[in-house]
């Protein structure tokens, strides 16, 4: 489960004053202060202190019952930062250790936002709990916050009798930093009765945007640099068993490189191996034409990225669709008025993605990939138009086998309340036959969207047109060959004292239609969400629509479904999520009107130090004229991690998903386990154990088969100079 601060932070909540964010200078220190796992702050005499911190979770209002000093300082080879935290009460203070990025529990929190550009396009966030654990993040006010980004910076936490004080240290090597103001920003979690949040600089929700609010602070050092250039040579190791298949064991070295300027950041990366990331578990598939998105989690993939992974009329480029790279390259930068990133890699499986018509023998011939992505910035409140351009080429297949695609995004803020979003995509491609020819199409896709914000009510407007020979071979495409037009209407209310925490409820209204004008969607549905204080959430969902499903052919078909939800968040040990679902809808097989049952449960938590989360979900379509089973889905998946102390940690990972039903049958299970050690983001040693099972309905055969399981190793160390 993510801590997302974002929902403190009020990204676009509310209305008409304008930015009014402190500016000032942090002093530099000749020495840089320590950085001991201790309470003791003598080394950091002479840096800025601030104590104005104020409400901003569950609402803005109110008296801050926390308080809390900030120590600024820039050092002779970083940015310096402590936060003193008081409590009340100390005993309530939640801290664990826990591994990189892993929060469950909801722990006490200190997140120090970092705009080093000044540009107010996009900050890094860097969070540590009590303990000194650490997790990073981009965030930008459009699509939140990203967790899979990662940065080499240091933390420590400690318990004092008044209640905790975290300390950080980030190398200028680790940003991409300018010239004049930067934007800096404390952001503490409190969770007791309410999930409370106070702010340095005071922020509003009077105020739409979100970095626009961050103090701006001049006098960093951008003219040193520190040790720009992180060398992280790796060598991994496999075994693995496979059905019908002899064992396969080898040993790769690989190697990451990065050179952190001033303004520039260039990376490349050979060979690399992903294996640290945990395994993809599918959502249950019942009744769904949309593809499967899954997120990026692979570091080379992540900095500079949120140019290129945009989200517009489609995703035009996504990472994912680099399989296997055998190298890549990547510069990304900065100046006073644009950012830009450029990417290129040699995908030795990217043939899959070209054989689209299946037998065309290209599916084991690398690509090469490349995409660029320039920003524009057009004034202080995050607005910007943005270019970005891809190209695959195949590598040995049929001529001019590949395809490309230009894109241009743009959002502009008009007046305190009003943003408007848009965005038109064109791509090219030639997708190879089975004759060594290709076949050429076109198409495209065009968006726009206008949202209106106030502290208590918001509307929007959106619509939306993908092409039928819309092919995005370097991106995700949900849906091609369709038009669709949505808007909505929403109150919402926070709240820091009284029996209530949060509520809101949404109207909102969609029409789908495919690209020939036959209808597709056409549905009403009410949201609602009610907080109490005592941390117990309930929410309400219903959809009532005529649809067009079966087969895509012109039926009319009245649809409906009811989702409900109650949670409950109040301990650090266990936080419960339960919702189930009840509708009526289309088999997509056969076109008839069928029921849908969904139920699932989440419990996730910290004890001791060991975060884990669980989740059981089941989903049953029946045929609605005689209740036959038609299919049902069941899920069980777990994960958790036992840090130690010394940055050693274990971690497991496991799943059964089963299908059953007039529709067939299979089951997939799967176990990773591993024990690794992990000082920082980069360097990482581990060794561990996986295996799947899966049941394949083809064969017939009733037994379980063994699919693949096998021994890996890792040991990646980063150098810094």
């Amino acid at each position: 489960m993510r801590i997302q601060l974002s929902v403190i932070a009020c990204s676009a909540v509310l209305s008409a004053q304008a930015p009014n964010p402190p500016h000032l200078s942090f002093p530099r220190l000749a020495k840089a202060p320590s950085m001991a796992a201790n309470a003791d702050l003598a080394t950091w005499e002479g840096a800025w202190v601030v104590k104005d911190f104020g409400m901003i979770m569950p609402d803005d209002k109110g008296e801050n019952r926390w308080p809390t000093i900030a120590h600024f300082a820039w050092g002779p080879d970083a940015l310096y930062v402590a936060v003193e935290c008081q409590d009340p009460d100390p005993s309530q203070v939640r801290s664990a250790l826990t591994k990189r990025d892993d929060f469950n529990g909801d722990l006490d929190l200190i997140g120090l936002d970092i705009d080093a550009s000044g540009k107010g396009q996009s900050t890094i966030r860097l969070i540590s709990n009590p303990a000194g654990g650490q997790g990073d993040a981009i965030v930008t006010d459009s699509t939140g916050e990203n967790y899979s980004y990662d940065m080499l910076w240091d933390s420590v936490g400690v318990r004092t009798p008044t209640g905790y004080l975290v300390k950080f240290r980030v190398p200028y090597s680790s940003l991409r930093r300018r010239p004049g103001e930067w934007g800096i920003r404390i952001l503490r979690i409190i969770p007791r009765e309410r999930r409370y949040g106070i702010s340095w600089p005071r922020m509003s929700k009077d105020v739409q945007c979100d970095i626009c609010q961050m103090a701006k602070v001049s006098g960093a050092p951008v003219d040193r640099p520190g040790s720009p250039f992180l060398v992280i040579p790796s060598v991994t190791y496999t075994k693995t068993d496979s059905l019908n298949a002899p064992t396969d064991e080898h040993t790769r070295l690989g190697l990451d490189m990065r050179y952190s300027g001033t303004s520039v950041t260039l990376e490349g990366t050979y060979r690399p191996d992903f294996a640290t990331v945990d395994a993809d578990v599918d959502p249950l598939q019942i009744n769904s034409r949309f593809k499967v998105f899954y997120p990026e989690h692979r570091p080379f993939f992540l900095e500079g990225m949120e140019l290129l992974g945009i989200m517009g009329a489609q995703q035009q480029f996504f990472s994912r669709t680099v399989q296997e790279p055998l190298y890549g390259v990547k510069a990304s930068g900065q100046s006073s008025w644009a950012s830009w990133t450029v990417l290129h890699a040699k995908d030795q499986e990217g043939g899959q993605w070209l054989d689209a018509n299946g037998g065309t023998g290209v599916d084991d011939l690398p690509t090469r990939d490349t995409a660029a992505a320039a920003r524009f910035r057009l004034d202080d409140r995050s607005s910007g138009i943005s270019l970005v351009g891809t190209d695959k080429a195949l590598l040995g297949g049929p001529d001019g086998a590949g395809g490309q695609s230009g894109g241009i995004y743009a959002d502009k803020w008009l007046g305190p309340d009003f943003h408007v979003i848009g965005s038109a995509i064109r791509s090219v491609s030639h997708l190879p036959q089975a004759d060594g020819t290709t076949v050429s199409q076109s198409g495209t896709a065009t968006a726009l969207e206008v949202d209106w914000n106030t502290r208590s009510w918001n509307a929007f407007l959106f619509t939306q047109a993908t092409s039928p020979d819309l092919v995005l071979l370097s991106g995700f495409t949900d849906l091609q060959g369709y038009r669709t037009q949505r808007a909505g209407f929403g109150w919402q209310g926070n709240w820091n004292s009284g029996s209530l925490s949060r509520a809101n409820a949404t109207l909102r209204w969609r029409n789908l239609q495919w690209w020939d004008g036959n209808p597709f969607d056409r549905a009403v549905s009410l949201s609602t969400y009610l907080e109490t204080a005592g941390r117990w959430g309930w929410s309400v969902d219903w959809d009532i629509a005529g649809r067009t499903w079966a087969n895509d052919e012109v039926t009319s078909n009245s649809t409906w479904n009811v989702n409900t939800a109650l949670s409950w968040k109040r301990l650090s040990v266990i936080q419960m999520l339960v919702r189930a679902t009840q509708g009526r809808t289309i088999d997509l097989t056969t076109g008839l009107p069928a029921r849908l049952h969904t139920y699932d449960a989440n419990a996730s938590g910290a004890v001791w130090n060991v975060g884990y989360q669980l989740d059981a979900q089941q989903a049953e379509l029946t045929r609605e004229s005689d209740g036959l089973r038609l299919i049902r889905a069941r899920e069980l998946s777990t994960s958790a991690t036992w840090q130690m102390p010394l940055h050693i940690y274990f971690r497991t990972q496991a799943y059964v998903v089963r299908y059953d039903g007039s529709y067939g049958d299979t089951t997939d299970k799967y176990l990773k386990a591993y024990v690794g050690w992990q000082p920082n983001a980069f360097t990482t040693a581990y060794v561990g154990w996986s295996g799947q099972r899966h049941r394949d309905p083809v064969i017939g055969l009733p037994q379980e088969r063994m699919i693949e399981r096998g021994l890996f190793a890792k040991l990646a160390y980063a150098y810094q100079f």
